[in-house]
């Protein structure tokens, strides 16, 4: 079964510069064998633990994917579950994590594999991750055609109104910007087309080129604008979890 254990353990707010990391949730789930059929599982059922930390400060933009590096996770019994037996990450780093749109908040979810009912309470978490923050940004204007794939010199990115830029190939019936470049430093892309704003229907990515979806456009000219940010930073800060005291 899946649970949730938020008060077995001490969350500890570690300051590092002027970002502060705290451990929100816990949980857990024992792993379940084959004969156990999907729909019988509890709901959102994963095995492991999952922890889940909240991070404030100020100018977060984001969490640099596959930056959580962990020193040592030592479960309650005393073993070391950090690392397997050859040595290999035993963590993984969840996508997906979110910051807030004033940049003051954000959180990021670490996983470890394994049956850790009764050890997880006093476990013991000395890790890190790689924070982005930033706090100038800047707009680019262009003018495009739909479907032209022809890529063009935008700031230090490059763009086209042609889809194929990510993961399921973006345009569809639909209309698709790819930009090319470190996305993370896309704070918006607007398209106009006849003096209508498009609206967005999600995005997708692969490795530095992500596709941006809207509506279909009536036209064939559409004026895009790109907001991004200009003082891109990376800053390593550290978290821990330490066991609840008796």
């Amino acid at each position: 079964m899946k649970a949730v254990i938020a008060l077995s353990l001490v969350p500890l707010v570690l300051t590092a510069g002027p970002l502060e990391v705290s451990l929100v949730q816990v949980q857990t789930g024992k792993p379940l064998g084959e004969e156990v059929p999907f729909d019988v599982k509890p709901m959102g059922y994963e095995p492991g633990v999952r922890l889940a930390f909240l991070v404030r400060g100020e100018n977060l933009v984001a969490f640099k994917d596959d930056s959580v590096e962990v020193k040592s996770f030592k479960l309650g019994d005393g073993r070391e579950w950090s690392r397997t037996r050859s040595g290999k990450a035993n963590w993984e780093q969840e996508s997906f994590a979110k910051v807030s749109d004033d940049g003051k908040v954000g959180r990021f979810s670490v996983k470890f594999p394994g049956d850790l009912f009764g050890v997880i309470e006093g476990a013991s978490l000395d890790a890190t991750v790689t924070a982005i923050t930033a706090s100038k940004s800047e707009e680019k204007k262009i003018e495009l055609t739909a479907g032209d794939k022809t890529k063009h010199p935008l700031g230090p990115f490059e763009i086209s109104a042609g889809g194929g830029g990510g993961l399921f190939g973006g345009g569809g019936d639909g209309t698709a910007i790819t930009i090319t470049g470190n996305h993370q430093a896309v704070v918006e892309v607007s398209v106009i087309d006849g003096g209508a704003k498009l609206d967005g229907n999600g995005s997708s990515w692969s490795n530095d080129a992500k596709t941006y979806n809207f509506d279909k456009a009536k036209g064939e000219k559409l004026a895009v604008t790109v907001r991004y940010w200009t003082d891109l930073k990376e800053e390593v800060v550290p978290f821990k979890m330490e066991p609840a005291k008796k």
